[in-house]
């Protein structure tokens, strides 16, 4: 599916949109904007779709998606076939980061709003108790008008930037590649990716998805993700092999046969190059707590901040 391009109307009195949204289910499909949106499920069940990321939703959930990322909540079957009558209810913040005034988005203080807002290029969903805190503050959001709900958006904000209970939506090979103009022709090629790098992709189906030949398709490839296309396709494997370890608990090679690799010592090479560390040291370094010691982590921190500021 194709994800469309949605433009959003606001009210001339208004620079950030908001919905209180009650309705048998979520309806927009896949999709994206040039707002950053914020995202607090009051009531409802379902799946995400953000980007490369797929993950079930609860009520409470609460995220942040950068500008441009395609997303989809999608509720359960029970909310469409009339099972659960109840409905959802969702409470939606956007806002374009042109909101804040240069001179006040790079105050000292608002550091952390602005790393946060380069963050929301992978999609952020908080866990633990800060989802049952930011969830009281979308609330407190909602109850203001005029500038002290404003004031009100700025605190939560801050207080995401602050939490350190949260996960990415996306995988870390994952990012915002493509200009609004070209989506849809470089799409075909990322939901190609998406919906087959389990198995063997060969660059010649790829360039034949973009109707053009290998050889341009390869510097079509560089020229939107700054990548080849298989260091592309081999981050998206590690990124999905990284949250079966971490969110599933899958082994080593369980995980490599699962992301794409039928060999383990060819899997524990690419993972070692892009993650800076075995899959073993991985985990035991998500579990202790270090994993920020990876510098290839840090660094593609970094690259996302760096992108989201010069875009």
């Amino acid at each position: 599916m194709k994800p469309f391009f949605q433009k959003l109307a606001s009210s001339p009195s208004q620079s950030v949109i908001f919905y209180d949204e009650e309705k048998p289910h979520f309806s927009v499909p896949w999709h994206f904007h040039p707002e950053i949106e914020i995202l607090y499920v009051n009531k409802s069940s379902g799946t995400s779709y953000v980007g490369d990321g797929i993950r079930r939703f609860t009520e409470g959930e609460i995220s942040i998606i950068g500008e441009n990322v395609p997303h989809w909540w999608k509720s359960d079957a029970k909310y469409y076939d009339g099972e659960d009558t109840t409905g959802i209810k969702a409470l939606i913040i956007q806002f374009n980061k042109e909101i804040f005034n240069q001179n006040f988005i790079n105050l000292p203080e608002m550091q952390a709003i602005r790393e946060l807002l380069g963050r929301s290029q992978r999609g952020i969903h908080f866990t633990c108790k800060s989802r049952k805190l930011l969830g009281q503050q979308v609330i407190r959001v909602f109850q203001e008008t005029g500038i002290r709900r404003i004031t009100e958006l700025i605190i939560l904000l801050d207080m995401m930037a602050n939490s350190k209970e949260f996960k990415y939506h996306t995988s870390i090979g994952y990012s915002k590649t493509i200009n609004t103009y070209d989506f849809y022709r470089f799409n075909k090629i990322h939901e190609h990716i998406l919906l087959n790098f389990t198995r063997p992709i060969k660059l010649e189906d790829a360039a034949s998805i973009a109707n053009i030949s290998p050889t341009a398709f390869c510097r079509y490839f560089k020229k939107h993700t700054g990548k080849s296309f298989l260091s592309f396709l081999n981050e998206i494997r590690i990124g999905h092999a990284c949250k079966l370890m971490i969110e599933d608990s899958f082994s080593v090679s369980r995980a490599s046969m699962e992301s794409g690799y039928n060999n383990l010592s060819h899997f524990n090479g690419q993972f070692k190059r892009i993650m800076n560390l075995t899959p073993s040291e991985y985990v035991s370094a998500y579990k202790s707590g270090n994993l920020k010691n990876s510098r290839t982590l840090l660094k593609k921190e970094k690259d996302a901040l760096m992108a989201s500021s010069a875009s």
